[in-house]
């Protein structure tokens, strides 16, 4: 598998470390107060903390807008654990930003957001024709379209396999073997068996794992002969004879 691409010149990536603002601490306040008995005390408390969180949404939505990059990076993640599905057409829209932090953000939160409107959105990323979404935008869509479990993901999940980037092609392994489809595994079989040497061993692990996940007597029967493959490369090897160990299935799905 290669590592680089040729279709377009890499965005630079920064690391953004955004802080949580005072309306955001107020709607985590009120989160703990949900399932406590109510008096009118608190019931005055949890109208003022709804009205923080809807004008927490409008704080991060002119964040969203902000001339500056980091700013808008920052507003795109707190989106997302704001919860809030009104902030799905802004997030959309954000995924064509050309700073890869923001796109990869918007990407991440809309998954978090569970709003079936950023399915198409999403798979757009992963097809990514014209060669425009950098590999960190599509490894964050590929992770939340497994988070959405929308089955319109799975022909371009499959097709997400084979991306030149080993993470973003990982991610889609991933998602696909969270995916209930039967269409999942004989992908994932393929990338264990790698006739043409082309999925390295980021990809080849992910779909170790996928198959502890899928389980069936096909998935079992193709771990076993890995795991007692001797010219099997040797983390792939222990990954498949964990993988066999009673109770893995259910971590990996944890």
């Amino acid at each position: 598998m290669f590592t680089t691409t040729t279709t377009s010149s890499p965005i630079p990536v920064s690391k953004v470390n955004p802080s949580e603002t005072e309306s955001q601490k107020a709607t985590a306040f009120a989160a703990t107060q949900i399932d406590k008995p109510q008096t009118p005390e608190k019931n005055a408390a949890m109208a003022a903390a709804t009205q923080s969180k809807s004008d927490a949404l409008r704080s991060l939505l002119d964040d969203l807008a902000s001339p500056d990059s980091a700013r808008r990076a920052a507003a795109a993640t707190a989106l997302g654990r704001l919860a809030d599905v009104a902030a799905v057409p802004a997030l959309i829209a954000a995924l064509g930003e050309a700073d890869a932090d923001i796109a990869r953000e918007a990407a991440t939160s809309l998954g978090l957001l569970h709003n079936v409107a950023a399915v198409e959105p999403l798979i757009a990323i992963l097809k990514n024709h014209d060669g425009y979404f950098h590999s960190v935008v599509r490894a964050a869509a590929t992770r939340s379209l497994g988070q959405l479990r929308d089955l319109r993901a799975v022909v371009p999940l499959i097709a997400a396999i084979k991306d030149p980037i080993a993470e973003a092609s990982a991610e889609a392994i991933r998602a696909l073997a969270s995916l209930p489809d039967p269409r999942a595994l004989p992908a994932l079989l393929e990338v264990i068996r790698n006739e043409d040497g082309f999925y390295l061993g980021t990809a080849r692990y992910a779909a170790i794992l996928g198959l502890a996940h899928i389980g069936g007597e096909q998935a079992i029967c193709e771990l076993r002969f890995v795991s007692t493959n001797q010219w099997e490369d040797a983390v792939i090897r222990a990954a498949a004879i964990e993988a066999l160990r009673p109770g893995a299935a259910a971590t990996v799905s944890a």
